[in-house]
């Protein structure tokens, strides 16, 4: 049976236009890499999550913030590969997106993809597992992320958190706000984990927190739905 799912045909066509309409367009950069939100400012946040060394992500929330950043990858032109406890949930996910088995696949846990990733074909390996007690050092590449993925922060996450390059929180209990701000040394924004709106996370990286609204489109909340927390 062929999995892969064909992409609708293009409705793109030529349109041409004069030179002052041109001239009047302004182009917004994201500070390049993958967007996760804007800012206080409305300004983009970026990170540069597929890089000549090994980059790991630790998303805290639930699997449909674990999707947006798999299909903002996605449109970065990695390629997604899953370890997952709950296939149907991330199946269902590929399917409502088009997105076909030679752009995504399943793999079991602790196996590698098995190709190389490479700086024009990188590569998001996504760990929905359940708890994590550390890295797996099989999965490590350049030009590879791989994603560990939490509904709740519990004791046994603090080694994955504390080694992660780059950390998500959604909104967290006073108990996984507790958990989290110890192991990252954050204690003096503690409690504000726990007052995040159901849109917004706390990216840490390299010791810093920043505040950040995920800031959906129209597209993205029609093929993902609510990213809350529990939503």
């Amino acid at each position: 049976m062929n999995n892969s799912v064909a992409f609708p045909g293009s409705r793109i066509g030529l349109h041409v236009t004069d030179g002052a309409t041109v001239a009047g367009l302004r182009l917004v950069a994201g500070g390049g890499g993958l967007v996760v939100g804007r800012n206080r400012q409305q300004e983009p946040v970026g990170l540069r999550v597929f890089r000549a060394e090994p980059t790991r992500l630790m998303v805290t929330g639930g699997v449909r913030a674990a999707e947006l950043i798999a299909f903002r990858a996605l449109a970065l032109g990695a390629r997604l590969f899953i370890q997952t406890a709950r296939e149907q949930e991330w199946d269902a996910f590929l399917r409502r997106c088009v997105i076909g088995r030679e752009i995504a696949s399943f793999l079991p846990p602790g196996v590698a993809p098995p190709l190389p990733a490479t700086p024009t074909e990188p590569q998001l390996v996504v760990i929905d597992t359940g708890p994590v007690t550390g890295p797996d050092t099989n999965l490590s590449a350049p030009w590879r992320a791989t994603l560990v993925v939490r509904d709740d922060l519990a004791g046994w996450d603090v080694e994955v958190l504390v080694r992660s390059d780059i950390v998500v929180l959604q909104r967290l209990t006073e108990t996984e706000a507790a958990t989290a701000a110890n192991a990252l040394g954050l204690v003096s924004v503690q409690s504000w984990f726990t007052q995040l709106h159901p849109e917004m996370v706390g990216l840490i990286t390299k010791g810093k927190v920043q505040w950040v609204m995920l800031s959906m489109t129209g597209t993205e909340r029609q093929l993902i739905g609510p990213v809350a927390r529990g939503g």
